[in-house]
C-alpha cells in the first residue's frame, strides 16, 4: 500500500518537476523560444519584495524581476493566502491601460494580486513552457489603477517573475 501511494506522489510530482530546467535531464541541451511577451524573462533585475501590501518594489509590466522574498513570520498579507509558510513579499503594480496581464513565476509559490484589499480571481492559469524556466502563469482582467501583488508559499528565498500584457 505504501509502495503505491509512493508510486502515485511520484507521478503527479513529474509534471512540475519537468517544467523546471534544473530538474528535468531532457532540457539540458535544449534552447526553446518564450512567447513574444515574456521576451525579456532572461534580464532579471534583482528586487526586494515587502511585508505588508503597498510594499516592496515596483513591478513594470514587460520587465522581468528577481524577488528577493521574505520567511513566512515576517508577512502581513492582507487578505490571507491559501498558503502561508515558507516564503513570500509583496510587490506594487500600476496598471496604465486595461486588458489581460500575465504574472509569470519561475518557481512554485501562490500568487494574488490584490486591489482595495480584496483578491482578484484569475482568469486563466497553468504551467509555463516546458525548459523555458518560467514554471506557472495566472492571468488576470486588470483596468487601470495599482495593484499589490502577494507571493507566498515559496520553498525558495528568491523567485523569478514578470508581468506581461497580453494581445
Amino acid at each position: 500500500m505504501r509502495l503505491a501511494l509512493a508510486a502515485t506522489l511520484l507521478l503527479a510530482a513529474a509534471p512540475a518537476l519537468a517544467q523546471n530546467p534544473a530538474h528535468d535531464p531532457t532540457c539540458s541541451n535544449v534552447r526553446v523560444a518564450l512567447p513574444p511577451e515574456l521576451s525579456g524573462w532572461s534580464e532579471q533585475a534583482p528586487v526586494a519584495a515587502g511585508i505588508t501590501a503597498g510594499g516592496g518594489a515596483s513591478v513594470v509590466p514587460g520587465q522581468a524581476v528577481l524577488v528577493s522574498l521574505h520567511p513566512a513570520n515576517l508577512l502581513t498579507l492582507r487578505p490571507a493566502p491559501q498558503a502561508v509558510t515558507a516564503n513570500g513579499g509583496t510587490l506594487t503594480l500600476t496598471i496604465d491601460a486595461p486588458g489581460t496581464y500575465r504574472v509569470a513565476l519561475g518557481g512554485k509559490a501562490w500568487v494574488d494580486l490584490v486591489r482595495d484589499g480584496k483578491a482578484l480571481s484569475a482568469a486563466a492559469h497553468g504551467h509555463g513552457p516546458k525548459c523555458t524556466g518560467v514554471r506557472k502563469m495566472v492571468d488576470f482582467a486588470l483596468t487601470a489603477g495599482s495593484y499589490t501583488i502577494q507571493l507566498s508559499g515559496s520553498e525558495a528565498s528568491s523567485l523569478a517573475l514578470m508581468v506581461a500584457r497580453l494581445g
